[in-house]
């Protein structure tokens, strides 16, 4: 009997379709298979799963996607990857690429930014109950680049806002509780309506190039997601530029893998 199908916790989705355009003086290759430590960031992310229990990985390619499968060809034979390809991810952005990932998804779903570097305990802290989260980690209210998460007064999610400063009214009407880190959690319950929301998001011609953040503050009109704010010991980064390689390497040196 194969144990991965009994009481499945997740199935995952890893968004590696971008281009990276940030980090290209450093690299050709994409960003999901720069080194930290002995494994690339994509490997690191699979094996924290398989570490989880996780098996069953959705990985939504676009740039230099051959790479991408070159590299796992050798991966765990536990994990059951399929591969999903963007196919114009300069004109189809992230949200599209999310879409992609979890069209035939039908449990609680993981969807995780493919240039993430976290903690390893991270996602043993997530929740298996009936409910949708964002993990949200420290993060700077006056920093553009931040993935700034506002929350209402109930405690649920009613904006996350990136490559912008928040305005005067968004700071009176909501709380600032960190950044969202770029992992997502929807529920087995929620899915369905969450890919009917993703999908009237993308019927807009203008949203079809945007990051997952707008489909957030889409879906957050009517819906709810919690946030799960993640201590200061369980550290993680996005790799968007060369410093953030640096920093990635230097927060990682001491790991065991």
């Amino acid at each position: 009997m194969d144990k991965r199908n009994i009481n499945k916790p997740f199935e995952v989705v890893i968004l590696c379709a971008g281009f990276g355009s940030r980090i290209k003086k450093a690299t050709l290759i994409p960003k999901c298979l720069l080194k930290i430590g002995k494994k690339t960031i994509l490997e690191r992310i699979l094996f924290i799963l398989e570490k989880n229990n996780i098996y069953e990985v959705n990985i939504v390619t676009g740039y230099k996607d051959n790479l991408i499968k070159k590299h796992l060809s050798k991966s765990s034979n536990k994990l059951k990857i399929k591969y999903i390809k963007n196919k114009n991810p300069k004109k189809f952005g992230n949200t599209y690429s999310l879409f992609l990932g979890i069209m035939n998804v039908n449990s609680n779903v993981l969807i995780i930014d493919g240039d993430l570097v976290f903690d390893e305990r991270i996602i043993s802290k997530i929740d298996k109950k009936d409910k949708n989260e964002i993990l949200v980690g420290d993060g700077n209210i006056t920093d553009k680049e931040c993935a700034k998460t506002l929350i209402d007064k109930n405690g649920n999610i009613k904006k996350t806002v990136d490559k912008r400063h928040l305005s005067i009214k968004e700071k009176k009407a909501y709380k600032f509780v960190g950044e969202a880190i770029g992992i997502i959690k929807i529920s087995k319950r929620n899915i369905r309506k969450f890919k009917n929301n993703c999908k009237k998001f993308l019927n807009k011609k203008s949203n079809l190039i945007l990051n997952w953040e707008h489909l957030i503050n889409y879906y957050c009109i009517k819906e709810k997601i919690n946030f799960l704010k993640i201590e200061k010991k369980y550290k993680w980064i996005e790799v968007d530029t060369p410093i953030d390689y640096r920093n990635a390497k230097n927060i990682f040196k001491n790991i065991k893998f």
